[in-house]
């Protein structure tokens, strides 16, 4: 079956149900206030067929007015029912909802970076926000309204044949042609389904990259060309989507022919029956209005046919990424990194980003605890690819790395990187306040505490300026801040965690001069007496760095001093004239 009952989505549906287990009984019990709904809709043909029948050739006006009061209360109960029903129902839907969207995100964080470099920010945005909605209607519209239309076309088809099996034959000859319509419609509804999520998917790609370098694109003037790449995937989502309408109004229109030719049917073969005398009038009605739980409910599969198509596809794309494994390994018995002195080693490291072509070729090294290394090449030589082996941001394809003689694989992630502090070359701020930004990945930081990373980074003074000082929102990327006060309180955030190991990559924007000073003295801070990688691009790092490696196409070419590598290796003498020496006569002017 092509439908949504094949093995592979009845694998995924099975893998859904944990996610429903805490909130168990809310739906439990708006199902049950569902099954009150249905079974005391059921009476009312029954009471209907007896007032035509017995009660008007009787004209028992008292009963008749028992009869009409009983059916008020029946309602009033029927509607209540659903009116708690549905309530609950919303309640285990959304508590749903908040639960696999905080369970993807969780997993998507945990993804490694070679992940993240490949996927687009939109991409995951809508499979969080649409897909993970999309599955709320698998559980409350569709899994409990398929149970509700199975009940009633059940217990509607029993009421059919007890009231007159010939006429229930005759009704249930169309069944079959519903039954092809739904197979003929499920699968390109699941297909068109899930290329409509893919289109949105690429809506949100554009539209985030549009807006996150929104800076960029007023710089060029590129407004209309950016509008012009939201079009076509505007267009293409707009094809999909109504592709994907069409066929869901064929399907329904398919159901509402094929509803209708059956009453017709019965209502030609019963009235023939009435004026015959072998059928009552009143069984006829009753009948007829029994009709309703036959092709009602099947009415109502069909249109969670299209649904159920929607949140399948959305179900297949989110545990695509579920399915993904976790940059986080644990191990039965970890190694603890305790005690840090901050030795690190790299034995015979080849690492390839896209499993081909090395970035880093047998390289080795060793830089002893305390030690300030000053890494240096040209763009592109497998420097910042070295330091992020560091954190395991990425796994080498071949070699090892310890710290403090172990070895890092064995160390779990959360372990081996609160010994790691990384200011990046391009800082990022958070939304929100100043001292959040500081304290983030230290959360349980005192005032006292914060204060005193924001004066060892330089950073106190221009914060105590600000009309609301530690709680001034910074915007967006800290779109509020400049560019030094960024780098300040970058270097501020990395003194709050106090790591052992410390991966600086200079900046190499240009800053005033004032600003320039500032950040050097709180990095001269932040560097002292621990273990610190530079990617190196001031002239002050490599004449101060106790140890300095060149790199060139992911090799070391050598590694000493300043004044030997000068000296003895003609790389270096040239990175240096045409990388620092700049910088040595602008210092001079």
């Amino acid at each position: 079956m092509n439908g949504w009952g094949n093995n592979e989505n009845l694998r995924q549906l099975r893998r859904f149900l944990p996610y429903l287990r805490p909130w168990w009984k809310y739906g439990l019990l708006a199902g049950g206030l569902m099954l009150i709904t249905v079974l005391l809709q059921l009476p009312l043909p029954l009471l209907t067929r007896y007032v035509i029948d017995y009660v008007f050739p009787q004209g028992n006006l008292r009963l008749l007015t028992w009869i009409i009061i009983g059916l008020g209360i029946f309602m009033l109960v029927r509607l209540t029912s659903g009116f708690f029903s549905g309530i609950l129902l919303a309640i285990f839907r959304e508590h749903v909802l908040l639960r696999v969207q905080l369970r993807l995100f969780e997993h998507i964080e945990h993804l490694s970076l070679s992940f993240h470099d490949d996927m687009k920010v939109g991409y995951l945005i809508s499979r969080i926000g649409n897909d993970a909605s999309n599955l709320q209607g698998l559980l409350a519209d569709t899994l409990l309204g398929f149970i509700k239309n199975t009940l009633t076309f059940c217990v509607g088809v029993g009421i059919l044949f007890f009231l007159h099996w010939k006429l229930a034959l005759v009704s249930l000859a169309v069944l079959p042609c519903f039954i092809y319509s739904i197979l003929f419609f499920s699968g390109r509804l699941r297909r068109k389904s899930g290329e409509m999520q893919e289109n949105i998917a690429r809506v949100y790609d554009v539209l985030g990259e549009s807006l996150s370098g929104i800076s960029v694109v007023k710089s060029f003037g590129a407004e209309k060309t950016q509008a012009i790449s939201l079009l076509r995937r505007l267009k293409a989502s707009l094809r999909s989507n109504i592709q994907y309408t069409v066929l869901g109004s064929a399907s329904a229109a398919a159901t509402a022919f094929l509803g209708g030719i059956g009453p017709l049917i019965v209502l030609w073969y019963g009235g023939r029956e009435v004026i015959t005398g072998a059928l009552s009038l009143g069984t006829l009605i009753a009948f007829n209005a029994f009709l309703g739980y036959l092709y009602g409910p099947v009415r109502g599969l069909m249109g969670l046919n299209t649904n159920i198509q929607t949140s399948l596809a959305s179900l297949r794309r989110v545990f695509e990424l579920f399915d993904l494994p976790r940059e986080e390994l644990s191990f039965a018995t970890p190694s603890k990194l305790t005690e840090v002195a901050g030795s690190v080693s790299f034995q015979n490291i080849t690492f390839s980003y896209d499993g081909n072509e090395p970035v880093l070729k047998q390289v080795s090294l060793k830089v002893e605890p305390g030690e300030k290394v000053a890494l240096i090449g040209r763009s592109g030589a497998g420097k910042t690819s070295l330091v992020n082996l560091i954190p395991r941001f990425y796994e080498p394809k071949e070699g090892e790395i310890y710290i403090d003689g172990t070895n890092i694989k064995k160390v779990e992630l959360r372990d081996l990187r609160s010994h790691i502090g990384i200011v990046p070359q391009d800082t990022f701020i958070f939304a929100g306040s100043i001292k959040k930004n500081i304290q983030y990945g230290r959360t349980d930081a005192s005032d006292e505490e914060i204060t005193a990373a924001a004066k060892a980074a330089n950073a106190y003074d221009f914060i105590a300026k600000l009309p609301a000082n530690w709680d001034t929102e910074v915007g967006e990327r800290g779109v509020k801040l400049s560019g030094g006060e960024r780098q300040r309180i970058a270097i501020a955030r990395a003194m709050l965690k106090n790591p052992r190991i410390l991966i600086l990559d200079e900046a190499t924007s240009e800053v005033d001069s004032e600003s320039e000073r500032l950040i050097q003295a709180a990095l001269d801070k932040l560097m002292k007496d621990r273990t610190t990688f530079v990617i190196a691009h001031r002239l002050s790092t490599i004449l101060n760095a106790d140890k300095i490696f060149v790199i060139d196409k992911g090799k070391i070419m050598g590694g000493g001093k300043h004044e030997e590598l000068y000296e003895t290796l003609p790389l270096y003498r040239k990175l240096y004239r045409e990388q620092f020496e700049r910088q040595k006569v602008e210092k001079k002017d």
